[in-house]
């Protein structure tokens, strides 16, 4: 009974298996049929690939090809590229080659040829439009239009130039006649030449007769003249000594007192307008007293006594008609006229107001002020002696090398005094004003 048992068992495990097997042979020829199915797939979409792969290719070397005919190269080109830098560049280009000189005279309207004679029309409409082409065959239409009317033109070019050569031919024959009648003249000439050159030596020889005769009477001349400069000589020196009495005597009688500028000096001019807080002021001179840009003034006036007060220094700035608007310069080191010390103007407790009076040695709407230096080296570390003598020259003045009657001012420099002391002398006797080079540094800045 057992064994009854285990063979029903063993059985039923052998049909379980068999049918297991069964099911596993059907599972297994379903996947084989679906992935025979799927190899087949596999290959068309293989296959499609490449042709898609070879269409892509044969693209991308039209697109290149396209590329390197439009551009020139293999960029990438959107449209707005395409239209920026190809289709606007041509419409650019043909718009300055389509010039005055071609459109304006309207000679084309003389064109027989209906057809060249529209294209001529439509260029010359065509001329100052900014947008004009989309697209390159447009381009390409207007650039064969353009060169039509161009060549129809070539011939007539060609009978112009043809008529230029015939114009210069007949410029060269009458260069070449009026050449000949002009070596004639230059034959005539020489002639002449020869001629006088003849009569110059016939001349000379004459002269040299001449010069002899008068040589013999130039010294005889001299003889006499030689016993006439002694005599001469002796009554010189007797005046010379009577001379220098007589100008002893003149230094005693009329000797002047030194005159300084700040002293005798006259006003040019007046403050008309100030304004301390803003560092400007307007003065009453102008354009027509010739005022020069620059140009310093120093303000004062006077205070009880008739005594001087320096206040300021002006610096002209801007320049109309009969006014001058002048920089309040700040911190100025001047020489204060009572005193002799230097001081720094402009105070706070004494501004620049409407009223005060300025003055320039180098300004005068009269006349040229003439000036003389005493000494050939300046002392301040600012100015040569050339630099000053041209910024004299700048602001309207004028320099000269010795103190004459003309002279305005002496300016005496650093030096020993006993080496200019004949001039200095001669100006003290005309009435010179002095001025030391501290005191003409304050006109001229630093």
């Amino acid at each position: 009974m057992a064994r009854g048992t285990g063979s029903t068992v063993y059985l039923v495990a052998l049909i379980f298996s068999i049918l297991v097997s069964l099911g596993l042979l059907g599972v297994s020829y379903n996947l084989s049929q679906e992935l025979a199915l799927k190899d087949r797939e596999i290959v068309d979409a293989t296959r499609k690939f490449e042709n898609e792969k070879r269409e892509a290719r044969t693209l991308r070397q039209e697109l290149k090809d396209v590329r390197e005919l439009v551009i020139g190269d293999n960029r990438a080109v959107s449209r707005e590229i395409y239209e920026n830098t190809i289709l606007d560049q041509a419409n650019k280009v043909l718009q300055e080659i389509l010039s005055e000189e071609w459109i304006a005279t309207e000679d084309w309207k003389n064109i027989q040829d209906p057809q060249i004679k529209k294209i001529w029309e439509d260029m010359a409409q065509f001329k100052g439009q900014s947008q004009h082409f989309t697209n390159l065959a447009g381009l390409y239409k207007e650039l064969i239009n353009q060169l039509r009317a161009v060549i129809h033109i070539i011939p007539r070019l060609r009978y112009e130039r043809i008529r230029a050569l015939e114009e210069v031919e007949a410029i060269r024959q009458s260069l070449d006649t009026l050449r000949t009648e002009k070596q004639r003249e230059i034959d005539g000439l020489r002639a002449d030449l020869t001629r006088v050159e003849d009569e110059k030596l016939d001349k000379e020889r004459r002269f040299e007769q001449e010069k002899k005769h008068y040589q013999d009477e130039k010294e005889a001349l001299l003889t006499e003249m030689t016993n006439l400069n002694r005599d001469h000589a002796l009554g010189v020196a007797r005046l010379e000594s009577e001379k220098a009495q007589l100008e002893g005597r003149i230094k005693d009688l009329v000797k002047k007192k030194t005159r300084s500028f700040t002293e005798y000096s006259r006003p040019d001019g007046e403050v008309v307008y100030a304004d301390a807080s803003l560092g400007y002021a307007w003065i009453n001179l102008g354009n027509a007293h010739g005022v020069r840009r620059n140009l310093r003034f120093q303000v004062y006036q006077f205070i009880k006594g008739g005594r001087q007060r320096v206040k300021g220094v002006l610096e002209v700035r801007k320049i109309e008609g009969d006014m001058a608007q002048c920089a309040i310069l700040q911190n100025q080191e001047v020489q204060d006229p009572v005193t002799g010390e230097r001081v720094v103007v402009p105070r706070a407790t004494d501004p620049v107001v409407k009223g005060d009076l300025i003055r320039n040695p180098f300004f005068d709407d009269q006349e040229q002020k003439v000036f003389v230096f005493l000494g050939e080296r300046m002392a301040n570390r600012y100015y040569n002696l050339a630099e000053v003598k041209r910024k004299i020259t700048e602001y309207g003045g004028r320099v000269d090398n010795d103190v004459s009657i003309e002279t305005d001012f002496v300016v005496v420099l650093g030096e020993d005094e006993a080496t200019f002391q004949a001039q200095y002398d001669r100006a003290t006797q005309f009435g010179v004003i002095f001025m030391r080079e501290v005191e003409l540094l304050e006109y001229l800045g630093r």
